[in-house]
Order: structure tokens, then C-alpha cells, then sequence
């Protein structure tokens, strides 16, 4: 017996149903016992995040970024953290997509790059002139109307220009080919912000996107970095996206190296970036202080 009162029944049918959107159109779930579990954590989840921010329970953490030429750190990518009181830490796999379906991911965002921005403005004062920021945008974020006016007035409090800001999509972003898309993308761009495709290879690889849109830096997925040295195939296709980027003038950046041979062989082929535990795990902002410190 799935319920035994009517209300419950609905209940079980929102699950169900909440469950067939997610799989996309035409289809249809039976409800299950995990999926009640699953929606009971996803209505606790949701329950705390709308607080979290007032409570300070986000921080942003930051992954060091390695010009693979000089073996020196040239950046970082934000990376956001919550540990809440009630229900302790959670990973961004599990808040970040009901941040983002129930419109929180925009207060949420505007968070990470007001945090980036100030330690970037700190780094640049304190350690490296040359600092760059990697921040990541959501489909909710470049649908926002506000974005733009946002990021340019952020820049101006923290008085980071620019060049300094790169901003990360995912090629799942760009599939429906919405004006709104391409027309922030480009404004961003113009702005002299660089826009990077982030995991790469993981996605629908359309070629077309590296040309119909704005970027200037390409990240290559880890999935194909982590397997590269025992596979063949993944060399030759880390291979290929290198050679292929640097035809588009596109800078290119390997995400989870975690060995020397992983990094040897990327600068053999040229790789201009690199990003992984064999520099660093992500950091708290004082913990990368403290790297920054020791690499001057």
C-alpha cells in the first residue's frame, strides 16, 4: 500500500511526477520508497539553504590554477562550500541544482563573485599583480537580467579589472541556442571578461559552440585527464582538443591533474594551464593566502 489517506497519495504523486520532469518530456515514474527518501532530503535541503546565506554558512574555497611554462601559480577557480548547522556539510552536487531550480542560485552567485573579487583585490595587493579568478555561471545566472550591471559593479568596489575575471559555462548551457545567451555572452566578452568552457568532452562537444560563441579559454573534463596515461585513446584525444584549441586561439586549461606524469605530458603537448591535487586541493581563502605567500 502506497498511502492511506488522500493527501499522501498526492504527495506521492507530486514525487512521481517531480521525478518524470527531471527524466524529461514523455515519460512517467512509479513512485518508490527511495524517492520518497529523496524528496525528504531535497525538502530539508531546501529548507535550510533559504537561510544559510543570512547565517553565513557559505564559504568560498579556491583551487590553485598552474601556468604549466613557469610551473607558477597564475589563478584560481572559486568554489563554493556550505556547512550547515543542521544538517553538516553537503556537497555542491546536491545544493547547487536546487539553488538553481528554485532561483536561489542568484543571490547564491552574487555571493561567490563578491567574495572572489575582494580576495583577488587582497591577493593583487599582497602576493600577485597578475592574480586571475575563475568564477562559474549557471543557466539561471546568465538568464538574470541583472547580471551584467552586477558583475561590472563588483569590479568596480573591488577595483579588479577585467582581465582579470573569467567566467565558467558548460556546454549543456549553450544547447538550446537562446538569443539571451549569446547576447550576455557577447556582452560579457566585450567587456574584456574571458569566457571559458568549462568540461569539455563531457557534454554534446558541438564544435560549432567554440565558434558561435565568445571564448577564449577552453577547460578540458578530468575524466579524460585521470585516465590519459593508462588510455591511448584519451591521450590522443587530449591531443586533439589541445591541437584543435590553439587552432581557435583558444587558451586551454586540464582540469584534475594529480601526477607528475599527467603534467609531463600536458607540457609536451603544450598545455598552457593546469589545475588539480598535485598543486592543491581547494582552500580556504587564508589557506590560499598562505600558498600564494610561499610561491613569491
Amino acid at each position: 500500500l502506497d498511502a492511506k489517506t488522500p493527501s499522501e497519495i498526492l504527495r506521492h504523486a507530486d514525487s512521481a511526477m517531480f521525478y518524470a520532469k527531471a527524466q524529461g518530456r514523455n515519460t512517467y515514474e512509479y513512485f518508490t520508497k527511495e524517492m520518497k527518501h529523496d524528496v525528504s532530503k531535497r525538502l530539508a535541503l531546501e529548507e535550510q539553504l533559504y537561510s544559510a546565506l543570512d547565517k553565513n554558512e557559505f564559504e568560498v574555497y579556491y583551487q590553485a590554477k598552474i601556468d604549466i611554462s613557469t610551473n607558477k601559480i597564475m589563478g584560481a577557480e572559486a568554489l563554493l562550500r556550505w556547512n550547515n548547522s543542521v544538517l553538516g556539510y553537503i556537497s555542491p552536487v546536491d545544493f547547487i541544482p536546487i539553488a538553481e531550480q528554485t532561483g536561489f542560485i542568484v543571490p547564491l552567485g552574487e555571493y561567490v563573485l563578491q567574495e572572489a573579487l575582494k580576495m583577488t583585490a587582497f591577493w593583487h595587493q599582497k602576493y600577485d599583480s597578475t592574480f586571475h579568478i575563475a568564477v562559474n555561471l549557471s543557466p539561471r545566472q546568465l538568464r538574470h537580467s541583472g547580471l551584467l550591471n552586477f558583475i561590472e559593479k563588483t569590479m568596480q568596489e573591488t577595483n579588479i579589472s577585467s582581465k582579470y575575471l573569467e567566467l565558467e559555462v558548460t556546454e549543456g548551457m549553450l544547447m538550446g541556442g537562446h538569443k539571451y545567451i549569446i547576447d550576455t555572452l557577447n556582452d560579457l566578452s566585450q567587456k574584456g571578461i574571458s569566457i571559458s568552457m568549462d568540461d569539455f568532452g563531457t557534454g554534446y562537444s558541438s564544435l560549432s559552440y567554440l565558434q558561435d560563441y565568445p571564448f577564449s579559454v577552453l577547460k578540458i573534463d578530468r575524466n579524460f585527464i585521470t585516465g590519459m596515461m593508462d588510455n591511448a585513446g584519451n591521450r590522443e584525444l587530449v591531443q586533439a582538443i589541445i591541437a584543435m584549441a590553439h587552432g581557435l586561439k583558444l587558451e586551454v586549461v586540464a582540469e584534475g591533474v594529480e601526477t607528475q606524469e599527467q603534467f609531463n605530458y600536458l607540457k609536451q603537448l603544450g598545455c598552457d594551464y593546469a589545475q588539480g591535487y598535485l598543486f592543491s586541493k581547494p582552500l580556504t581563502a587564508d589557506a590560499m593566502s598562505i600558498l600564494l605567500k610561499s610561491a613569491i
